[in-house]
């Protein structure tokens, strides 16, 4: 066989697996059912294993028996940060909880198939599992004296951990912030609340404040 006689052959090979793969009816490739992340989560006992292609992300979800999970690999961890500097006022009265003035309008960044954000240092989570909670606030006038402060986690109304607490004693009116982290099994459309304690008297000034819940299991 010379060079142009296989030249040829070559030719019209390339050209049968073009026109094959041309003429490749769609309707005949494996397509998963298309469902908006609401109706997604409004299929009623779905199935074990049963996958879905999530229009709103433009993702794979499969039902693990509890709950519908992304199947790509960094769906494991979803998390939801809140965060406000300044201009804002920290009200405070003697070992009475404040909730976080913080909201849905100082949200960074939402996994929103995880969380909703429901009202100041409100969160709901949407999936049962193990959660990292971490929540910071300062202030730019703590007064003098020992003040005591708390920042506590509530669970559906009820307190479930202090992510920090303790005294701070200043020799004079200065800035202050307190932060930490408690992580906790959560189930599903649990309402999480972060509030905080401070002894201070007076009017504080707000400067930084944020919350961060991440799931890692």
């Amino acid at each position: 066989m010379n060079f142009f006689t296989k030249l040829s052959l070559c030719f019209f090979l390339c050209l049968i697996v073009e026109v094959s793969f041309s003429q490749i009816d769609s309707d005949a490739l494996f397509t998963l059912p298309k469902l908006t992340n609401a109706e997604m989560l409004g299929v009623i006992t779905p199935n074990t294993g049963s996958l879905v292609y999530n229009t709103d992300d433009n993702s794979i979800y499969k039902f693990d028996g509890t709950n519908w999970v992304k199947t790509d690999a960094t769906s494991s961890l979803k998390s939801v940060v809140l965060n406000r500097v300044g201009g804002y006022t920290l009200p405070n009265l003697p070992n009475r909880y404040f909730d976080f003035p913080i909201n849905v309008a100082h949200t960074q960044s939402i996994d929103a198939d995880t969380f909703t954000v429901t009202g100041n240092g409100a969160i709901r989570v949407l999936r049962t599992g193990v959660y990292m909670i971490s929540a910071e606030l300062s202030t730019s006038n703590m007064p003098a004296g020992n003040t005591k402060y708390i920042i506590g986690a509530f669970r559906n109304g009820g307190l479930i951990g202090y992510l920090t607490r303790g005294s701070v004693s200043l020799p004079n009116r200065d800035w202050w912030g307190g932060t930490g982290v408690l992580m906790y099994n959560l189930n599903a459309n649990d309402v999480i609340n972060i509030r905080y304690v401070l002894n201070a008297g007076g009017t504080l000034n707000g400067q930084y404040m944020n919350i961060g819940i991440t799931k890692i299991k």
